[in-house]
């Protein structure tokens, strides 16, 4: 079973403002929080398709 494209994207890096002001680093920290949490996801994602998959396996034993 192939993994879904979305889980293999890349997760878009922010760009980096130069120069840097206070303001663009709290701008900064929201997009990097963000990219974050994305990767977060697709990581929780994947560990469900490895749980559904090795639950797959298991019942295909089993029977």
């Amino acid at each position: 079973m192939p993994l879904p494209a979305n889980l293999l994207a890349e997760t878009p890096q922010p760009v980096i403002p130069n120069p840097l002001t206070y303001g663009d680093s709290l701008s900064l920290n929201v997009s990097l929080l963000s990219a974050l949490g994305l990767c977060n996801r697709d990581k929780s994602d994947l560990r469900r398709l490895g749980e559904q998959k090795y639950n797959l396996h298991l019942n295909n034993n089993i029977h």
